[in-house]
């Protein structure tokens, strides 16, 4: 493993590449907890605060294919720099109106405004990464490491938000999330492996990246397994709550992030010699096993382990469809493929915790933990289902990898 990771990490520009894009992805883990309570003290009601988050991931699962396509026609920079400014602003305009008493529907409208300009940072290094890479070993190695430093995005941000809310203001968080989009942004979009990046065909077919059949049904089985993340997240609050121990919500959360990167690496750490679309499908019931113990948890105690255990499938099954994307995408449609899957997790992630909080309030946290273990799971049936259509054939070994270039 080590190994493998001194080699990514010997390409030119990797490590600024990484670290820039970790900075810009940043305000992903910040901006939900940011805008919560800065509409929570704008409007006193949680209703409301709701509103102004689900209209920002909404507007931002939305349009994110749409600039993930535009960057698969001009290039990363030329859309990057300017969403970035866009969304910074909208960001500053949102603080400022919330602080003046604007409208509650004035100040959702720029919440949904700022989340539908949110530059696809993630998106372009996956993208990259293909072109990084010169084998599917060194591949799949960067995926892992991509799948595993989220978990340091979700994990550092609402750290972030929480520590400026209560030293300064609500507002002054939102703001911190407007600084690290611009300066995190530009930073990455400057480094040479990005501002030279190019699509790998100028022919688009009419469809876009959905036009790939494989890539279709591989997106409903992202969305299913996006339920067990919200599902899970959602029940680990609720369980801290029904056990008057709302302190120990953060300390579950944090459980669940570290088992997502213990697996992560774990999952790196691996030859595998199984195809990945088997693979996948492995995974995905692996993950169904490992957070099913949490349905049957009646002590708080007993939840810490278990927490953890439920995490260390995440990382890995982000890594494979990560692969999976890469595979299934058509040439100069691959950074809205992966805008797509990006959206694809985040409205499973929703469903999970909306509806997972409804079963909490009839059968309690255990309803939401069986919700998780239901969508994680049917999305494993369907990938044995289709796995004709999702198992990608065999990439070939590309001859210009950066891997290669760094020893020439």
């Amino acid at each position: 493993m080590i190994a493998r990771y001194r080699a990514l990490f010997s390409v030119p520009g990797f490590t600024r590449l990484l670290v820039s894009s970790v900075l810009a992805r940043l305000p992903s883990g910040m901006f939900s907890l940011a805008i919560l309570l800065l509409m929570r003290a704008r409007s006193g009601s949680f209703l409301a605060a709701g509103v102004a988050v689900g209209a920002f991931a909404l507007a931002g699962a939305l349009a994110g294919p749409l600039l993930g396509a535009l960057v698969d026609r001009v290039g990363q920079t030329r859309v990057l720099v300017p969403a970035a400014l866009a969304q910074g602003l909208l960001l500053v305009a949102l603080a400022l109106a919330a602080q003046d008493g604007a409208p509650v529907t004035a100040v959702v409208s720029l919440a949904a405004l700022a989340g539908a300009v949110q530059p696809p940072v993630a998106g372009c290094i996956r993208a990259l990464w293909s072109q990084l890479a010169a084998d599917e070993q060194a591949l799949e190695t960067a995926y892992a490491l991509d799948a595993t430093t989220q978990e340091v995005i979700w994990t550092l941000g609402p750290l972030l938000v929480g520590s400026t809310a209560v030293l300064i203001s609500p507002a002054a968080a939102v703001l911190a999330c407007a600084l690290f989009t611009v300066c995190g942004t530009a930073f990455f979009a400057a480094s040479e492996l990005s501002s030279g990046w190019r699509a790998q065909a100028r022919e688009r077919s009419r469809g876009g990246a959905l036009a790939s059949p494989g890539l279709r049904a591989l997106l409903v089985t992202v969305t299913l397994a996006g339920v067990v993340i919200g599902a899970v997240e959602v029940g680990l609050t609720a369980l801290a709550v029904t056990h008057d121990a709302r302190w120990a919500a953060g300390p579950l959360l944090a459980l669940f992030s570290i088992g997502s990167m213990a697996g992560g690496l774990i999952y790196s750490a691996a030859r595998w010699r199984r195809a990945i679309g088997l693979r996948y499908v492995a995974v995905l019931l692996a993950t169904a096993v490992a957070v099913s113990p949490l349905v049957a948890v009646h002590a708080l105690a007993g939840a810490y382990p278990l927490a953890l255990l439920a995490g260390m499938g995440v990382a890995p099954l982000l890594s494979c469809q990560f692969s999976l994307v890469g595979a299934l995408a058509l040439a100069g449609a691959q950074t809205e493929a992966f805008t797509w899957q990006r959206g694809a997790t985040i409205a499973g992630m929703s469903v999970g915790s909306t509806l997972g909080g409804s079963l909490i309030d009839i059968h309690g946290p255990a309803g939401a933990f069986a919700l998780g273990c239901a969508g994680v799971a049917l999305a494993g049936a369907l990938a044995i289902l289709w796995r004709g259509r999702i198992e990608p054939a065999p990439r070939e070994p590309e001859t210009t990898g950066a891997l290669e270039l760094a020893h020439s």
